[in-house]
């Protein structure tokens, strides 16, 4: 047997002996207080969340040390637990679209555009819109401002053909 051999063999028997003696022990504690903590939490008819279970654990532990957040989720009985009677139910990120609950998009016109208005809260409105939605809006927005510059071009030519033509015409009277 070789020496790597020997010290792997002699490393797993002491992990085997901190199991045993210290993290089980540790285990069962976070466990035993968890339960306790979150009974007493339902039958109060508090909520039950990792925050008020923290704070709450603290009054039970008779070592007054409670449990940490890591401890519940970390220990796997502990965490069930509490998953299973927390308060707050987790479900999917987004709301699942029924079947005819789709509306269509508002018209999106530019003259209704306040240069003044609340950032913020636009902000806020154009982050509930769909990626489609953004896109609509963006592609609306990049034709406008397209036909915006043709028309301002437009509009510089004629002013400086009128400019040209008047001060042809001043020079004209000048002349006589």
């Amino acid at each position: 047997m070789s020496h790597l051999s020997k010290a792997l063999m002699n490393s797993d028997s002491e992990r085997s002996w901190l199991r045993e003696k210290v993290y089980a022990p540790k285990r069962q504690r976070t466990i035993h207080i968890v339960k306790q903590t979150i009974d007493s939490l339902l039958a109060s008819k508090q909520r039950v969340s990792l925050a008020t279970v923290t704070n709450k654990s603290k009054e039970i532990d008779p070592e007054g040390l409670g449990i940490s957040e890591s401890a519940i989720l970390n220990n796997e009985e502990a965490r069930s637990y509490y998953e299973l009677n927390r308060t707050w139910k987790g479900g999917s990120r987004r709301r699942q679209k029924k079947e005819g609950d789709h509306r269509p998009p508002l018209p999106f016109t530019l003259s209704k555009i306040n240069p003044n208005r609340d950032v913020s809260r636009v902000r806020q409105r154009l982050m509930r819109l769909s990626k489609t939605e953004l896109v609509d809006r963006v592609l609306t927005l990049e034709q406008a401002t397209g036909l915006q510059e043709e028309q301002w071009l437009q509009l510089n030519d004629e002013l400086l053909f009128w400019r040209l033509r008047a001060e042809q015409a001043e020079a004209r009277l000048d002349r006589k």
